[in-house]
């Protein structure tokens, strides 16, 4: 008898984050629409300076070391989906960023997509999609204070407007909700962490005390 190692899938959880996609290009498409004027935000200039450095944190060299390091995260983990949701999420939603900010060429920069906010919330979504249950809320604080953080250095340096923040945020959700899906429907992975929420480590301690 041959014994299936497939997950089950979550037909309800699939609904439910494409539902969610769903509305968070729904409000994207309705944010474009009508095109609200940001409101002018005003800083002191020593603030300013420290949220300066935090959006020069957000290169292109950080967002490529970090990714690197949550894929092999997830090889370590064993992860079947996770370097494509990872990639799906980060490529996603940086070329659709991109892709706004070339064709709406009569939008003002405050309201174009903020690439820092896109990548640094892909990262984090990314992050939550390959942890392991007993770190996601550590994880889930750490990444909210840090996109938080560059969102609001982003709007002090005038480096793109509140609606820009908020479309770079629906962006990285919208993709968050696909990744999801497919980590969703991981053969391996839903019925693990369900049966043994532990670390890689000590998942393979465990498998080569048993073959020994």
């Amino acid at each position: 008898m041959t014994v299936s190692t497939s997950a089950p899938h979550s037909p309800s959880a699939t609904t439910r984050f494409l539902a969610l996609a769903a509305l968070c290009a729904a409000a994207l498409g309705i944010l474009y629409f009508l095109r609200p004027d940001s409101p002018t935000v005003t800083v002191p200039e020593s603030l300013r300076s420290v949220a300066d450095q935090i959006v020069r944190i957000v290169d292109v060299t950080a967002v490529l070391t970090a990714t690197a390091a949550l894929a092999a995260v997830s090889m370590i983990r064993t992860l079947p989906y996770g370097i494509g949701a990872i990639l799906m999420l980060g490529v996603g939603a940086n070329l659709t960023s991109a892709a706004l900010g070339s064709w709406l060429t009569d939008a003002p920069t405050a309201l174009l997509p903020s690439g820092h906010v896109v990548a640094a919330a892909a990262l984090y979504g990314s992050a939550v999609l390959i942890s392991a249950p007993r770190c996601r809320p550590v994880i889930v604080g750490l990444g909210i204070s840090g996109v938080a953080a560059v969102a609001v250095s982003v709007v002090a340096t005038e480096m793109s407007g509140i609606f820009g923040v908020v479309a770079g945020l629906l962006i990285a959700a919208a993709w968050g909700c696909v990744a999801a899906i497919l980590m969703e429907h991981s053969p391996v992975a839903a019925k693990r962490e369900a049966a043994r929420p532990d670390t890689a480590a000590i998942a393979f301690s465990r498998d080569r005390r048993i073959h020994l």
